[in-house]
């Protein structure tokens, strides 16, 4: 084939793009720095700019302060404050050279900056919430994440500085699904916090639904601790109905988690009735699968997820090898690991919780 030699046409998107215009070119930045958390927008805006010069010079920039402003379409004064504003957060290091030179600018490693680790960690807490709750609750998703970061900041808590582990996120995810979930009345405030967990025994509605409905008899909850459950079922499983297995699954929940399971025993009858159906009715194996179910750990612990799609077959697993769902396994194996943003703080994960829940 012969070689082509004719005139290579360049779309005009392209032609204005990289050849007719005064900025030409793209400046391609991390998402996480576009998406990053408590940094303002204009300061994402001047961090583009910086880069972009950067990004020209190789190691280093020096645009004056009134190029930087007119980019970013406001003052010198505000872009100045701009400018402060991520050198003081770690994306980029500044050096004053005199002599009305115009300053330096380094961009920090992204991997280096404490603030786009916390951010990250909010940012998977949030898409873990999206992913257990319905499509017409995302605003309301939205709207307590806002609250919660207006908490941090009413609290006086520095945003790069909160500690960046699986038990930090692990709360700030269960405090967020709970407030959607119209569970908890106060952010980042545990259920029980300075106050006895009640006895659920004791209450009267409690007491006539394990009576007339399961059939058993009701104990003192503080016997539990003793090897006792906080009601008796019947020695023999094959007499159990729906209704015990509900009420055993939400025993077990108040074991795991501290606090009770959302009462829906309606429907819960009928997602044990249909687990029934799978396995021929063979209620031990039901049994079995639920306490192995709060034994591997699942960060949702919900009847609903135990009952989802998917989970027969990863508790099954557990049951016969011991082994959890790789998610999982990979989970606790990264638990064990600190990132280097929670080594750098200035702030350990139990110190953040405490201010957070109200402690000394």
């Amino acid at each position: 084939m012969g070689q082509y030699k004719g005139q290579v046409i360049v779309s005009s998107e392209k032609q204005f793009v990289y050849r007719d215009s005064e900025n030409r070119g793209h400046v391609q930045l991390p998402n996480m720095v576009v998406s990053c958390l408590e940094l303002s927008d204009t300061s994402k805006i001047a961090y583009g700019v910086i880069s972009k010069y950067v990004f020209e010079n190789g190691r280093e920039a020096f645009p004056a302060v009134s190029r930087i402003a007119m980019a970013c379409n406001c003052t010198k004064k505000t872009a100045i404050k701009y400018i402060d504003e991520l050198c003081e957060k770690g994306f980029i290091l500044k050096e004053r050279n005199g002599n009305r030179k115009t300053n330096s600018y380094y961009l920090m490693d992204i991997d280096k900056i404490d603030h786009l680790h916390v951010s990250e960690m909010f940012w998977r807490t949030v898409n873990s919430v999206y992913k257990e709750v319905e499509v017409c609750l995302y605003e309301d998703v939205y709207e307590c994440f806002i609250k919660m970061l207006e908490k941090l900041d009413k609290e006086g808590i520095i945003f790069r500085e909160i500690p960046v582990d699986a038990e930090t996120e692990s709360h700030i995810r269960e405090t967020l699904l709970s407030r959607v979930k119209k569970e908890g009345d106060d952010l980042f405030n545990p259920p029980y916090a300075g106050k006895a967990k009640s006895d659920i025994s004791d209450q009267p509605a409690t007491k006539e639904v394990m009576r007339n409905v399961l059939g058993g008899t009701v104990e003192k909850a503080g016997n539990f601790g003793e090897g006792k459950s906080r009601f008796s079922l019947p020695d023999d499983i094959d007499r159990w109905k729906n209704d015990n297995f509900v009420q055993y699954f939400y025993e077990k929940f108040i074991d795991a988690t501290g606090r009770t399971h959302e009462t829906a025993r309606s429907k819960h009858r009928g997602m044990i009735g249909r687990l029934l159906k799978n396995v021929d009715g063979n209620k031990a194996l039901i049994k079995l699968r639920i306490n192995a179910f709060f034994q591997i750990g699942y960060d949702n612990q919900s009847l609903e997820w135990f009952c989802t799609s998917g989970r027969a077959a990863e508790i099954d697993l557990f049951v016969e090898k011991g082994k959890k769902p790789f998610y999982i396994a990979a989970q606790e194996k990264k638990e064990m690991v600190e990132t280097t943003a929670q080594t750098k703080s200035g702030m350990s994960a139990e110190d953040f919780l405490k201010r957070i829940k109200g402690g000394n």
